[in-house]
């Protein structure tokens, strides 16, 4: 009898937390730029450097981050990029991240799929992304 108790307790108390604690569903941000046209385009986001898909899409980062009360993206070539790429991440929370795929036709701009990978910080994301000139799209924490 008591056994039964225990489990029905413990069953409740799972469901009860279940509800409480929901999973954050990424919300998909609506842009006005082509994510699936590929022309690279390099910025420093506070002093890290970041590969964006194409310029619509650095410019649109850019404006988020300036009504936002953050310092705007800084737009420079690859080679200086490269240079502000950190070599070490600490520990941080775990994100996961959209990055876009190419049509299986490879034509510029024509709608491919989303590819979601995960990282174990927002610093190893950019560190990847900036070091395998591969830019996504967005992240969110795990």
């Amino acid at each position: 009898m008591f056994n039964i108790i225990l489990l029905a307790t413990i069953l409740v108390s799972v469901a009860q937390a279940t509800i409480i604690i929901k999973p954050e569903n990424p919300v998909e941000e609506t842009t006005k730029c082509q994510i699936y046209w590929r022309e690279h385009a390099w910025a420093l986001e506070d002093c890290v450097c970041r590969v964006f898909q194409n310029g619509c899409l650095l410019n649109e980062e850019s404006n988020r981050r300036e009504k936002a009360g953050k310092t705007p993206l800084i737009p420079v070539t690859e080679q200086v990029c490269q240079k502000f790429i950190k070599r070490k991440c600490f520990l941080g929370w775990p994100v996961l991240a959209k990055f876009p795929i190419p049509s299986p036709c490879g034509c510029n701009g024509k709608q491919g799929s989303l590819e979601i990978k995960k990282f174990l910080s927002l610093c190893e994301l950019q560190k990847y992304a900036a070091e395998c000139n591969k830019p996504y799209i967005s992240y969110s924490k795990c």
